[in-house]
């Protein structure tokens, strides 16, 4: 008689290690190797640390990792070019420049070969990370994140019946939507949508973002200088060097910050924007 083939089913392991803090150590070995950050928590006083402080965006690292998971399968099998570095923007922008959709995304998404972006994905995983119930997309536009992930919630200024409408929740975003939204989202994110302002106003915009941020939460904000200098007179005639300085000395000292990216080789990067700002507002319980 055969003998019938079994599955052993998946089980949790409770593995516990002890630590003597000294004051100073910031940093711990745990004693096995885990295949990725959602296989274990650490807690330290009944309070569950942050499982990694976020890296600088790296295309062919991110390429690597992104392209094990089932979401990148899913993109590729959606468009033509899934890309992870600022070189395509400039291979797919020269060719559908003259091509106007209701959002840049759209546009290079949904005409003739057909592009997508894989870099906001590194910082949206990250949003992930704590386990939001929603994160909110400020600005959403196509609000085509939603699809790859059912916790977005986009926010859109276009009327209900215009058909560029494709948020959850039509707001605006100006400063009454800020003021009646202190503290509120536990996770939040907005890429190109919030920089029609002059550059000196660009710290006030990341605070005024970061406020909306609730205790525990984390928030990314992508800008795009170009629509910021193109508002601001005393920066129309600076170069991009002057500029990247500027931006870096007002934000550098923002609280909570977490990342900080300036990167100006695409001085008018209109789709995943050249400034990444990221913030942690501490622990989770």
């Amino acid at each position: 008689m055969a003998k019938k083939k079994q599955t052993v089913p998946y089980q949790d392991r409770i593995l516990q290690q002890t630590f003597t803090a000294d004051g100073s150590t910031s940093s711990i070995v745990v004693g096995f190797i885990p295949k990725s950050v959602h296989e274990f928590e650490i807690f330290v006083a009944g309070k569950r640390l942050r499982k990694n402080a976020i890296n600088t965006y790296d295309p062919a690292a991110w390429e690597i990792a992104f392209k094990k998971s089932d979401l990148c399968k899913q993109l590729v099998n959606e468009y033509d070019v899934v890309y992870f570095d600022k070189q395509h923007f400039f291979e797919w922008d020269t060719i559908l420049k003259y091509i106007i959709m209701p959002t840049p995304r759209q546009m290079a998404s949904t005409t003739g070969r057909t592009w997508f972006s894989a870099i906001p994905f590194y910082y949206i995983e990250w949003l992930q990370e704590i386990n939001p119930e929603k994160i909110y997309d400020l600005g959403c536009g196509w609000n085509i994140f939603k699809k790859y992930y059912p916790n977005i919630i986009g926010v859109g200024a276009e009327n209900s019946d215009n058909e560029s409408f494709f948020a959850d929740i039509h707001d605006f975003v100006d400063d009454d939507y800020i003021l009646g939204h202190q503290e509120y989202f536990e996770s939040v994110f907005s890429i190109c949508a919030l920089h029609f302002i002059p550059l000196s106003d660009i710290r006030k915009r990341a605070l005024d973002f970061a406020s909306m941020i609730k205790p525990g939460g984390r928030g990314w904000l992508s800008l795009n200088t170009a629509r910021m200098v193109e508002r601001d007179p005393e920066f129309k005639d600076k170069d991009t060097l002057f500029i990247e300085k500027y931006c870096k000395k007002q934000l550098a000292t923002l609280p909570s910050l977490a990342l900080l990216e300036i990167d100006l080789t695409v001085s008018d990067e209109y789709i995943d924007g050249n400034i990444q700002i990221l913030f942690d507002k501490g622990q989770t319980k």
